[in-house]
């Protein structure tokens, strides 16, 4: 057998193997963004769920990461992919006593969040609107966190890194077939600081369900 006609089945095994992996990739975050989705509907119909999700699982995660990436009540938060069950913007609201914005482009998630809101009388601190992530104005916000089942992310992350004010905090929370296009997108960017991440695995049985939280800072 000759040079080219080996070479020839090394390209076709490369691409075979490349093919393979990215639709494993597309199959894993299918299947995370099911997994949250069911996750929060359960939240929003299911009053004792609620509560071991927001106060022993999820809830505690955020938590930490509000903690670590240092945000306070004086700070204005946009939300983007708030959901069924804005558990974000609630344990922004009683935790730290934060102004909360969150946006879904669901009218469904956005009906149901609201009526989530007004059930834990929070409409003064918390506000849910429909919109998309892609093109929403972002100018008065100091803080914007972006759920990892955010979509299309690519270009939410580009329209917030863009068009983000000076000095603002931007929370990028992602899952394992996320990283990719989410590092590429930091590196692309001169005036997007790097800060910190952590990880998250609220369900040891379930570690691959878990996500990373970026902390950047958007430069003068």
């Amino acid at each position: 057998m000759n040079g080219k006609v080996i070479n020839s089945y090394l390209i076709h095994d490369i691409v075979k193997m490349k093919v393979k992996n990215k639709l494993l990739n597309y199959m894993m975050k299918k299947i995370s963004n099911y997994y949250w989705y069911i996750i929060d509907n359960l939240a929003f119909k299911l009053d004792k769920f609620a509560e071991i999700y927001y106060k022993k699982s999820i809830g505690s995660q955020y938590r930490m990461e509000y903690q670590t990436f240092n945000i306070s009540k004086n700070d204005k938060v946009l939300h983007i992919g708030s959901g069924a069950f804005p558990l974000t913007e609630i344990t922004l609201a009683e935790e730290i006593g934060t102004t909360v914005v969150g946006i879904d482009k669901s009218r469904k998630a956005v009906e149901s969040a609201d009526n989530v809101v007004r059930e834990k009388n929070l409409q003064d601190k918390i506000k849910i609107n429909l919109g998309n992530g892609k093109n929403y104005p972002i100018k008065e916000f100091d803080v914007i966190i972006i759920s990892s089942c955010a979509s299309p992310m690519v270009k939410i992350i580009e329209h917030v890194f863009k068009n983000a004010k000076s000095n603002s905090k931007i929370i990028v929370r992602a899952i394992e077939t996320s990283l990719k296009p989410l590092i590429e997108s930091i590196d692309l960017q001169k005036d997007i600081i790097f800060v910190k991440k952590i990880e998250h695995y609220p369900f040891p049985f379930l570690k691959p369900f878990g996500w990373q939280s970026f902390y950047l800072i958007k430069k003068q």
